[in-house]
């Protein structure tokens, strides 16, 4: 992976910001935990999108205190409210079209209220729908609960309305069961290429529940090899989201 992705970066135009985002905190708290103390150790920012019914008190523990000892490395947002699908036929959605505007505020309003007892002002103020998919709908409602930007894969239709997007270019999981370390690596470069060119932020995703030990190891010598290179700028989504202008968001203008 390393052999293919330096010299990819070596000829990048530009330089290119990174956030890697991890979804589904609230399972698999065990290798939760092991990815972060590799994230950590790298000195990478990661991005937790979270379940607010799966998170327990042990790992609100934990997550409170890595936030607290380093909050640059470490932030928390929240991920639907149950990941329960609501959709009888088609790709799977929490926040999809089967339900209306009123009860995905419900269930929004219901998993940030969750999300703060447990860690309180550290939830910041933005949102991943489970699957990455979500009705037309949803941007407004969000907005309208005061949030203050969506994350999606990069494929999806910008959302009508102002609501920053935030997206993600690589699905690490997808790719590796596809063809392991090469199939992530050639990903990445595509996506770096095509960040250097256009400017924007390159999301990589990444589901800790699936990644088995070799992955884990794999990612690490990834971030050991790369994670100071010239060209690449590795951001929390915090940072991302304060310092881009309104323009240089995955978004459409307001309708």
């Amino acid at each position: 992976m390393v052999d293919l992705l330096i010299p990819a970066l070596d000829a990048l135009p530009a330089g290119v910001q990174v956030f890697m985002r991890d979804d589904d905190a609230g399972w698999e708290d065990a290798r939760l935990l092991a990815l972060l103390d590799v994230t950590q150790r790298a000195g990478v920012p990661i991005d937790l999108a979270a379940i607010p019914a799966a998170i327990g008190p042990a790992l609100a523990a934990e997550l409170r205190a890595r936030i607290d000892a380093a909050p640059d490395l470490v932030a928390v947002h929240q991920h639907g409210f149950t990941h329960g699908n609501h959709e009888a036929a088609g790709r799977k959605s929490e926040f999809g079209a089967a339900r209306d505007a009123a009860a995905q505020r419900k269930d929004i309003a219901l998993g940030r209220a969750l999300l703060e007892d447990w860690l309180g002002a550290r939830v910041q103020p933005w949102f991943t729908p489970p699957w990455n998919r979500c009705s037309a709908a949803l941007p407004g409602v969000l907005a309208g609960l005061g949030f203050e930007a969506l994350s999606r894969d990069r494929s999806a239709q910008p959302a009508q309305s102002a609501l920053p997007e935030l997206p993600v270019d690589v699905d690490w999981s997808r790719h590796w069961r596809e063809g392991g370390a090469a199939a992530v690596a050639s990903a990445l470069v595509q996506a770096l290429r095509a960040r250097a060119a256009d400017g924007a932020p390159l999301g990589l995703m990444l589901h800790h529940g699936a990644m088995a030990r070799e992955e884990l190891d794999c990612l690490a010598g990834l971030l050991a090899a790369v994670a100071r290179h010239p060209r690449l700028n590795w951001r929390g989504m915090r940072a991302l989201l304060s310092s881009l202008a309104p323009c240089e968001f995955h978004c459409a203008p307001a309708v």
